[in-house]
């Protein structure tokens, strides 16, 4: 400890011994000895109660000593003690204001000592509170000294799962603690303890019991069973029930019923055990229908399960009964749906069953499709961009059919002109005088897909014969086609160049150059 430390120590301990020295007597404490003890770090909060305890006060404390006291760091120990002392300074005045004669009493009787200070309690009200998950509780503790409610002390809950929290006595004594419950189900145990964190006679505690909320998801195991099968006894469907933020629901009171009453299946209630659990038995013999089972709290839906008539598929009665042979123009969804039927071996329609679709140049909105209650499963196909052949499969089980469909070419976006194999719409060709030569032409639609062209060789046919009038350069000779080009045949007749022009709803020009022919 250096030299400036111990000196400094030395002068607290110096002022404060005339006022231990005093208060070690029997006078009572004057305001100002109050003041001072409070105010000396070197004096325990603990030791100064003390004092007031056995010397009592020289002074009757008003509203303004009482807030002085604690903005000086009074804790809950010092102001009992002084509100005992108050509370005996009354008693004591009340008494010689009712028995005058208490003046002729001899000296010793009036030197006695006084009675002691009345017991400070700490009351929870109640020491049990119950909440639900996610909301907030409201604790309130009760302070008296007696019978008189001690205001304006400071209080706190210590423990549970997070900081303290503190609340002041109001006027009658009562202090009201505002705790998150947390989203946890459990118990938290908390103490009540003095503002500064003291014990309090009797370590008064407090439980915070937070329980679930109510039922949010079900965890309905299995989802899905089939009857008819090999099986055909009772079907055991376990459930596990929590509230929003994951905590398991005990003694709900749960019901499991069929979506339609024709299912044959009864009502059947059950209630969860500490963990959130159940179990309901459904006997497959009762079930006259496939369906949806549904489980329910509290008149809302949890979860469902689906009932469905299960064994082999028949090979002979499954496939597709409608939408085979459709055709449409490339990107186009079909005008109808394909379906898919699924047969038992008995020949009876299997509902509830999982139908697995794959598609060859088209495309489906669903991958797989549960069969109704005619055992029938439907798919919408949008044909894809080649023309050709689309192709639809389905697989059930051990059971593949496939079904065909017709890719049509889209409308024609653009007409080409080919000669000798090679592109030339929009280039340049030489040809010789008197050498015919032919120009193929194709249309193609926004796909790349050749559209047929026999339609418009009839066309060419009479547009190329009024060129025949017009033409100085070249002759128009015909048109073969075959179902997806058209090759058109001319002869020069004269020296010179001229451009070609190929006109059918869309266009496609060549220029032409005539050259004399080799020799």
């Amino acid at each position: 400890m250096s030299a400036a430390v111990k000196r400094s120590v030395a002068g607290l301990l110096a002022l404060a011994l005339p006022v231990l020295v005093a208060a070690q007597g029997t006078e009572p404490l004057r305001k100002t000895d109050l003041i001072r003890l409070l105010s000396n770090p070197i004096i325990r909060k603990g030791e100064v109660a003390d004092l007031v305890r056995r010397n009592c006060l020289a002074f009757r404390p008003t509203e303004r000593d009482w807030a002085d006291l604690r903005d000086l760091g009074a804790d809950a120990d010092v102001m009992s003690s002084v509100g005992g002392c108050a509370a005996r300074q009354a008693s004591r005045a009340a008494v010689t204001l009712a028995s005058p004669a208490a003046s002729a009493e001899p000296p010793g009787a009036a030197a006695a000592a006084p009675p002691p200070p009345a017991q400070l309690t700490v009351t929870p009200m109640p020491a049990r509170t119950t909440v639900v998950a996610g909301t907030d509780a409201l604790v309130r503790v009760a302070l008296r000294r007696g019978d008189t409610p001690q205001r304006g002390i400071t209080l706190a809950l210590h423990g549970g799962a997070g900081r303290d929290v503190q609340a002041v006595t109001d006027d009658s004594g009562l202090a009201v603690f505002h705790l998150p419950a947390g989203r946890q189900a459990m118990t938290y145990h908390f103490e009540v303890v003095s503002g500064t964190g003291a014990a309090l006679p009797g370590r008064p505690t407090v439980d915070l019991v937070v329980r679930p909320g109510r039922p949010a998801v079900a965890d309905v195991r299995p989802a899905r069973f089939e009857l008819g099968g090999a099986q055909e006894g009772p079907f055991a469907v376990q459930v596990a029930v929590r509230d929003s933020f994951g905590n398991p629901v005990p003694n709900e009171l749960l019901e499991l019923r069929a979506e339609r009453a024709d299912m044959g299946i009864a009502v059947d209630t059950r209630a969860t055990d500490s963990l959130g659990r159940t179990a309901f038995v459904i006997q497959s013999a009762a079930v006259r229908r496939p369906g949806r089972i549904e489980l329910r709290a509290r008149g809302e839906r949890l979860a469902a399960l689906e009932a469905v008539f299960g064994g082999p598929v028949s090979s002979s009665g499954t496939g597709f009964v409608a939408g085979g042979g459709q055709r449409g123009v490339a990107r186009t969804l079909l005008s109808e749906p394909v379906v898919f039927q699924a047969h038992s071996a008995s020949g009876r329609p299997l509902p509830g069953r999982v139908v697995v679709f794959r598609v060859r140049n088209a495309q489906i909105t669903r991958d797989s499709v549960v069969t109704d209650s005619a055992g029938h499963a439907r798919i919408d196909v949008t044909l894809g961009s080649q023309a050709g052949l689309a192709v639809v499969t389905a697989s059930l089980d051990s059971v593949q059919a496939a079904e065909t469909l017709r890719v049509d070419p889209g409308p024609a976006v653009e007409l080409i002109l080919e000669r000798d194999g090679a592109r030339v719409d929009g280039g340049r060709i030489i040809v010789e005088r008197d050498v015919p030569f032919a120009l193929t032409l194709k249309a193609r639609d926004g796909y790349g897909n050749l559209i047929p062209t026999t339609s418009l060789s009839r066309t060419l046919q009479d547009v190329l014969r009024q060129y025949n009038v017009r033409s100085q350069l070249l002759r128009f000779v015909g048109v073969q086609s075959d179902s997806l080009t058209a090759a058109i045949k001319f002869k020069p007749v004269a020296i010179g160049t001229t451009d070609l022009t190929i006109s059918a709803g869309l266009t496609a020009t060549v220029s032409v150059e005539v050259v004399r022919p080799r020799r």
